[in-house]
């Protein structure tokens, strides 16, 4: 792939030569989420290693530096996985001149070349007489489409989804190793008449006065292919 920028070493390739300190990657900077954050998919360690289902390279230290500050372990990992790729962009100016405690330039120019089907960002410093910008989730899965009426289509239905999300507080988690395969198939050409996806069986809480998510082993957890 032209985005993939992985060494033959982190591509995991036989008798390719391993730099010190860097282990093999299992997927590009340009590839589907790698970790769940939410905390519905860690609500215990079997919920954890249900969804968690692929490999998710971290820099240990990362880690441990930021679980040791307070951050709660799903969002740490999350960002330690960035943290196993170099910034792709370093501009004249912003480097050593940058001050990190009232800038994210520098997390910025990482975090957004890990272009994954979902990108979480935390808000930017406030400007003076700015509006608010607050925190964001990014979708990301889409391909930019042939004419601008499909793109707006999609952006607009995009929209759509995240208020039915958010109204009716629907799940739609599932092991992370499904999302991967339907990302696969997505590829197909002609996939969406084709194809059968992995989707959750039951999307919505269980009683309108549920006030304890699932387990994760529940029968209601349960995925199956759809056409």
């Amino acid at each position: 792939s032209s985005v993939d920028d992985r060494t033959p070493g982190e591509r995991g390739e036989p008798r390719a030569p391993r730099e010190e300190g860097r282990g093999a990657l299992s997927k590009s900077r340009y590839d589907s989420v790698s970790a769940y954050i939410s905390g519905l998919a860690h609500l215990s360690d079997d919920a954890a290693a249900y969804y968690n289902d692929v490999p998710c390279e971290v820099d240990a230290d990362i880690l441990a530096r930021l679980v040791k500050s307070g951050i709660d372990r799903p969002l740490a990992r999350h960002l330690a996985h960035l943290f196993v790729r170099d910034p792709l962009v370093a501009f004249e100016g912003a480097v050593e001149e940058v001050d990190d405690q009232t800038s994210t330039e520098h997390f910025e120019s990482l975090n957004s070349t890990n272009w994954q089907t979902m990108r979480w960002k935390p808000p930017p410093p406030q400007k003076m007489c700015a509006p608010h910008i607050g925190w964001r989730t990014e979708f990301r899965s889409m391909e930019v489409q042939l004419t601008d009426f499909e793109n707006a289509a999609f952006t607009a239905f995009v929209v759509l989804l995240t208020r039915v999300l958010l109204v009716f507080d629907l799940n739609f988690l599932m092991p992370l190793s499904k999302v991967d395969e339907n990302m696969k198939r997505a590829h197909a050409i002609d996939a969406v008449n084709k194809c059968r996806f992995w989707f959750r069986t039951e999307v919505v809480p269980d009683g309108s006065c549920q006030t304890e998510p699932r387990a994760s082993t529940t029968a209601s957890d349960a995925c199956e292919e759809m056409a």
